[in-house]
């Protein structure tokens, strides 16, 4: 469980990514795609988002965890199924091929990547 709050966190964060006025939106240019995140170990999440507010994440151990999302202003705020909501500051900005990096609340840092097409 552990594990799942971390990735949740860094997905969070990782859509919050540094951003400009008029850039594309995370969230829409993610549809269809694939959002990875990969932490320092070299382990792998794999975040699914859909135009209808629904997500899933294959987590690093191959469970999947879905659940449902909203963008309102600066905020996205997810709730997996069965979870509790999170929300955080949501900053628009990146598109397919982009890779940027996070820091996560305990000061670490991992990869994201925004890959076209949704990899298994």
């Amino acid at each position: 469980m552990r594990s799942l709050k971390l990735l949740t966190f860094m997905l969070v964060f990782a859509l919050s990514a540094c951003a400009t006025a008029g850039s594309p939106d995370t969230i829409e240019n993610s549809y269809g795609n694939t959002l990875v995140a990969t932490l320092a170990s070299g382990a792998q999440a794999r975040y699914y988002f859909n135009p209808d507010g629904t997500y899933s994440v294959v987590l690093p151990s191959g469970v999947v965890v879905s659940g449902v999302f909203e963008v309102d202003g600066d905020q996205i705020c997810r709730t997996p199924a069965g979870g509790t909501r999170a929300c955080a500051h949501y900053v628009d900005g990146k598109s397919v091929g982009d890779t940027w990096t996070q820091t996560a609340s305990d000061g670490s840092t991992y990869s994201v990547t925004l890959r076209a097409g949704r990899e298994p």
